[in-house]
C-alpha cells in the first residue's frame, strides 16, 4: 500500500493507519530555466525506512519548481525554500529562481521555519531532498546553468568569468548554507541558510536541509538529509554530484556507474522514479513495507 503526495503549494498531513515499517521517498524540485540548454539544477532524491506507530502524524512539504520564463522580471522561489531572483534595471538579465526542497517531519512547517536544534537534536525531522538552483542569464554576456540539489552537498552553480572578474556560488551541505566566490564581494543575501536558498538579482539558490547560494550569475543547489537515527536502509541520489559511502550521508550520483540505465537514462526524469533526480515540481511517497 502506498500514499503519494504531489505538489500543492502547501503542507500535507498523513496519519499513520497502522503500526509497521514504512518506506519514505522524497524528490526535490528543479530550479527555473532559461531555455533547453541553460537550465535550472535538478531536484535530488532521498529514501529510507522507518518504524511508525498507528495514529502518529507526519507532515509532508513538497517543493515547488523554480520559475524562469525568459522574461525580465522578479521570479519567486519555489515553495519550501527556493531562493528568489530579484529584477533590477538591467534589461539584459533574465531571472530564474531556485526550486524548493521536499521533506517529511514529525512537526509542522516549512524547513526555514523549523528551528535547527528541534529538527536535528530531537529527531523531529526525518528526511529531506534538496532543490536545484536557478539558471543565471545575461543575454549579452552569458548563460550559466544552476547547480542540482540533493545528496550531502548540493552542486555548485556554473562558473562565469569576464574582464578578470569571476562568479561561482556553491551548494549547501550538512552544516551550513552555500557561499559564493565572487570577485566583487559577497552579499549576505547570496548565502544559503537552513532550509532556504540565497537570492540575488539574477538567480535563486535551491532550498534544502541547507540551501544553495545565489550570486550574480551563479546559483547552487540545496543539500539533502538522511542522518536521522530513525531511518534505516537510507540513501540519497543526485545529478552528477559528489558521492559519499558514510551511513548518515550516503550519496550516489545518478550520472555515475550506479545509475539505472533503463528507468533513469539521463540521470533525471520529470516523473518521480526511485533513485533518480527530478525535473519540475517535487514529489513524495510513503509505502507500507510490513506490519508490526
Amino acid at each position: 500500500t502506498e500514499w503519494v503526495f504531489d505538489y500543492t503549494g502547501g503542507e500535507q498531513e498523513f496519519v499513520i493507519p497502522c503500526s509497521g515499517t514504512y518506506k519514505l521517498e522524497t524528490w526535490g524540485a528543479s530550479g527555473g530555466s532559461y531555455n533547453n540548454s541553460c537550465i535550472g539544477g535538478y531536484g535530488g532524491y532521498s529514501s529510507g525506512k522507518i518504524v511508525l506507530d498507528k495514529n502518529n502524524k507526519l507532515f509532508v512539504n513538497v517543493g515547488g519548481s523554480g520559475q524562469g520564463d525568459g522574461t525580465h522580471k522578479t521570479q519567486n522561489g519555489g515553495y519550501n525554500g527556493g531562493g528568489n531572483a530579484i529584477s533590477n534595471n538591467d534589461t539584459n538579465i533574465r531571472e530564474s529562481s531556485g526550486g524548493g526542497a521536499t521533506h517529511i517531519a514529525f512537526i509542522s512547517g516549512q524547513l526555514k521555519n523549523i528551528e535547527y536544534d528541534l529538527f536535528v537534536n530531537q529527531n523531529r525531522g526525518i528526511i529531506v531532498s534538496g532543490g536545484g538552483g536557478g539558471a543565471a542569464v545575461n543575454v549579452v554576456l552569458m548563460c550559466v546553468s544552476g547547480g542540482s540539489g540533493g545528496g550531502y552537498i548540493g552542486n555548485s552553480g556554473g562558473q562565469f568569468m569576464v574582464n578578470n572578474n569571476s562568479w561561482q556560488c556553491f551548494g549547501g551541505n550538512q552544516k551550513e548554507g552555500g557561499n559564493c566566490q565572487i570577485t566583487e564581494g559577497v552579499s549576505d543575501n547570496f548565502i544559503g541558510k537552513f532550509g532556504e536558498g540565497g537570492f540575488s538579482i539574477v538567480s535563486g539558490g535551491g532550498g534544502g536541509f541547507y540551501g544553495g547560494a545565489a550570486g550574480n550569475y551563479s546559483a547552487g543547489g540545496g543539500s539533502g538529509y538522511i542522518a536521522s537515527s530513525n531511518l534505516t536502509n537510507k540513501s540519497m541520489y543526485c545529478y552528477d554530484c559528489e558521492e559519499s559511502q558514510e551511513e548518515a550521508t550516503k550519496t550516489i550520483s545518478t550520472t555515475g556507474t550506479n545509475k539505472d540505465s533503463v528507468n533513469c537514462p539521463n540521470g533525471y526524469s520529470s516523473d518521480p522514479i526511485s533513485n533518480c533526480a527530478k525535473s519540475g515540481n517535487g514529489y513524495a511517497r510513503i509505502t507500507l513495507v510490513s506490519f508490526d
